[in-house]
């Protein structure tokens, strides 16, 4: 019951870096994951819960306008979403209005930092966990540069972020070195190069990484075979796993819904497959509600499911995308004196990296974003039939907290 609530909110790896002055190392110490001593360190269940509605919310909004030019799509709305947070914290004026509303954040200080806080902890594998979920948060700061002692202590305390001094003026190519290989690690080596060679204004880049690896709960162990997936362009011929089990299952007259679990039960993922011809109006409808509306209805029953075996690796540069949303201010005409006393700074870049692997065992997934501040089972008698061999939406997400880590769309599995 405490999942489909969660999921009236909705249904990742991201890595950060950041250096203050007080840090002479270039690499981000693993010390400053440690919380301060603070009246927020006692944390609450339930306390993430408006940190999360902003997260799934924000989900919607930036699938909407990235499904505008892409066919297939894979991006971590938590990794993106956690990014910008942490510049959201140094900006004031409209600039942080309007960043405000994009990101869906709440109004309350008080709120988004134990809500932050709380759900970054939470989102660490425990020792012994079926699973591997890890999350990072990082700024790196231009050697020299004076940064805000409060704005430091807001990342270091709520974000759990690691703060390290880069020299992107005399050095970029390390700078770049070091960023690119926080990045790497943190999410086993699936995302590579999140950032080039930086320009000399750059006086800050903040990082967040998601890596994301488990086996489903029932393995696909009925054979895997090549099989038609029908995308706009023609058919496509891909391998196709099988399965028969129980699983969550919901369908109405417009789409069938199919929730897969992950090894511990805490995760899962839950596809979305419109009926033929329906995709785009299934998907215009796609909201929170929407979401939770299809959880809420799921019923266990014996699936015959039949999903492609596939693998997205993603790049996004979401400048555009994110001044169309609502955020022009955080680029052209910004104010981010929280995070300098100079009060020069712009957001100049967003890329968000991704990776994906579906297979028969499992799923692997990690996800980064970089945010560059410069200068300006058994059949049944009734048995279902769930066959995704037609473009489909889907997601993973934490069960417990709700929140999206990971989301996207598959049309075609052949490009």
């Amino acid at each position: 019951m405490r999942r489909l609530v969660l999921l009236v909110l909705f249904l990742t790896v991201i890595v950060g870096g950041c250096l203050g002055q007080a840090e002479n190392s270039k690499t981000p110490s693993s010390s400053s994951l440690t919380p301060q001593d603070t009246k927020h360190d006692v944390l609450k269940e339930g306390q993430e819960k408006a940190v999360v509605e902003g997260i799934n919310a924000f989900a919607i909004d930036l699938y909407m306008e990235l499904a505008k030019e892409n066919d297939n799509l894979f991006f971590s709305p938590y990794s993106v979403g956690t990014a910008l947070a942490m510049a959201y914290e140094g900006a004031t004026g409209v600039t942080r209005e309007d960043m405000g509303k994009v990101l869906h954040l709440p109004d309350d200080n008080e709120t988004m930092w134990t809500g932050f806080k709380h759900l970054v902890f939470s989102l660490q594998t425990a020792n012994g966990s079926p699973y591997v979920l890890r999350t990072a948060n990082a700024l790196w700061v231009q050697r020299g540069y004076p940064i805000n002692e409060g704005y430091l202590k807001i990342i270091r305390e709520f974000y759990l972020g690691e703060v390290g001094e880069v020299d992107f003026v005399k050095d970029p190519n390390g700078a770049a070195r070091d960023i690119n290989g926080w990045v790497e690690e943190r999410t086993n080596g699936r995302i590579r190069d999140i950032v080039s060679r930086p320009g000399g204004d750059t006086r800050l880049i903040i990082t967040n990484a998601v890596y994301f690896r488990a086996n489903w709960s029932s393995r696909f162990d009925g054979g895997t075979w090549n099989g038609t997936f029908h995308s706009p362009k023609g058919p496509v011929t891909v391998p196709m796993m099988h399965q028969t089990g129980k699983f969550p299952y919901f369908e109405n007259d417009e789409l069938q819904a199919l929730e897969l679990p992950y090894k511990g039960g805490r995760l899962g993922m839950l596809i979305i497959l419109p009926e033929e011809g329906k995709f785009d109006e299934v998907e215009k409808e796609l909201s929170t509600g929407f979401i939770w509306e299809i959880m809420n209805g799921t019923t266990k029953e014996s699936v015959k499911v039949t999903p492609p075996k596939f693998r997205l690796e993603e790049t996004y540069r979401l400048r555009n995308t994110l001044m169309e949303m609502g955020m022009e201010k955080a680029f052209t005409v910004p104010d981010f004196s929280g995070i300098s006393p100079k009060g020069e700074l712009a957001i100049s870049d967003v890329v968000h990296k991704t990776f994906l692997s579906v297979a028969e065992n499992g799923t692997e997934a990690a996800a980064a974003t970089a945010v560059t501040i410069t200068l300006a089972a058994a059949p049944a008698e009734n048995l279902k039939v769930f066959n995704a061999n037609r473009p489909f939406i889907f997601l993973i997400y934490d069960r417990e907290t709700g929140a999206v880590l990971f989301m996207g769309r598959l049309v075609n599995p052949g490009e």
